[in-house]
């Protein structure tokens, strides 16, 4: 199968000491099905122009693994029940993250649908963040001039 044009949709709700911060976006990219499960490829930009490439694998049900590139860099690994380590790069030096995923919904096809998966990060095994991540991806759809 080749690669698709897509639009994503994309909410990520954060909760940190009980406050809620919920962040959307549409971005556009590619959707590629793979023997493993889908590849999904998009460029965003945040509040200052700053922009970030991200690459989304997921593997069966139960794995995704998000590598961002751009001033703010990681490679995370999301696997239902099991903790993992990664560095967060930023342009002021690099933490060590933990993440623990709690679930991952995988309902994508090659007609588009949805990703949601749900984890915690810490930074140096502090500070515990509850985050839901959910990615609606949608084919054939185009940049709005």
């Amino acid at each position: 199968m080749e690669k698709q044009a897509v639009a994503v949709d994309i909410c990520n709700v954060q909760i940190i000491d009980g406050n809620a911060e919920r962040i959307e976006m549409r971005v556009f990219g590619t959707l590629l099905e793979t023997p493993e499960g889908f590849l999904l490829e998009y460029t965003e930009y945040d509040e200052n122009a700053n922009r970030f490439q991200t690459t989304v694998r997921v593997v069966g049900q139960e794995a995704v693994y998000v590598t961002r590139k751009g001033d703010f860099g990681s490679e995370m690994q999301f696997e239902v029940g099991k903790r993992n380590s990664t560095v967060y790069a930023t342009p002021y030096g690099e933490m060590l993250l933990g993440v623990y995923t709690k679930s991952v919904e995988n309902a994508l096809r090659g007609s588009g649908g949805r990703l949601q998966f749900c984890y915690t990060t810490d930074f140096n095994s502090r500070f515990a963040i509850e985050n839901s991540m959910s990615l609606t991806v949608h084919l054939d759809a185009e940049p709005s001039a």
